[in-house]
């Protein structure tokens, strides 16, 4: 995907970003490749930046370990971002236990830590190439009932100029329309939707759920891209296949 904005500094253009979301590792079989396919190939995209928006696990922090030391390999110069989704928080698991939950929400930010990611947990992080920055903003989960609201966008921005070039992390594509898009952030990416996990030409259950449940969606030279993900709740897809995307930020002149 290519994103081109009179907004973006000179000093970033042809930058390059991946963008994956929704491992939902619980849910892979045991002694699956799967995982180390997507690191080699995500690495051979030589990117500036990786982003993940969200649903590493699927109920316990537990999942990570087994593919560990296969995600530790995944690098990009200006670092790997990363946000939570609605079911890195643990909740679907049968322990509903407070103690439970504080054990696995720390473990699961342990792991992230350990592997070099950074996790935007409502805050942003300034990228810096010559004399100029973008705005890489993430928020924990925005999420829709059923799905808990932990999102707080006005704290995750304080200190942006208004001038920026903003980038938002949020998993759940709700979050565009509801807020994000005052915000004026010229890209949003998400994920959460899987895309149903099921696609037959147009036809996917997300369509019933979601306005925007996957691809680019624009409100004027804003654009939300909604990835597929790469996992799912349950280990089953058929035409909603798993996806990486990298996104080039190219300048336009006004």
């Amino acid at each position: 995907v290519t994103y081109s904005s009179p907004d973006l500094p000179p000093y970033f253009d042809g930058y390059r970003i991946l963008h994956f979301s929704d491992f939902h590792l619980g849910t892979f079989p045991k002694g699956t490749d799967f995982v180390e396919k997507v690191v080699e190939k995500a690495n051979l995209e030589d990117v500036e930046m990786m982003v993940f928006t969200g649903d590493l696990v699927n109920n316990s922090a537990e999942e990570v370990r087994p593919y560990f030391d296969t995600l530790k390999k995944l690098h990009a110069p200006d670092g790997i971002y990363s946000v939570w989704g609605n079911h890195d928080y643990c909740e679907y698991d049968n322990n509903h236990s407070i103690g439970a939950l504080k054990r696995n929400r720390k473990m699961l930010y342990d792991f992230q830590s350990q592997l070099g990611w950074k996790q935007l947990m409502n805050e942003h992080v300034t990228i810096s190439h010559g004399l100029a920055s973008i705005e890489l903003i993430g928020v924990e989960n925005a999420g829709n009932p059923p799905f808990s609201n932990r999102a707080n966008l006005k704290k995750a921005m304080k200190g942006v100029e208004k001038d920026a070039f903003k980038i938002v992390l949020t998993h759940d594509p709700h979050h565009w329309r509801r807020e994000v898009q005052k915000t004026g952030a010229q890209l949003t990416l998400a994920g959460h939707t899987h895309a149903g996990q099921l696609k037959i030409g147009n036809l996917t259950p997300a369509k019933m759920a979601f306005k925007e449940w996957g691809g680019e969606y624009w409100q004027g030279r804003q654009l939300l891209y909604v990835s597929a993900g790469l996992g799912g709740s349950f280990p089953f897809r058929l035409g909603a296949w798993p996806e990486m995307t990298v996104i080039t930020l190219k300048r336009e002149l006004k």
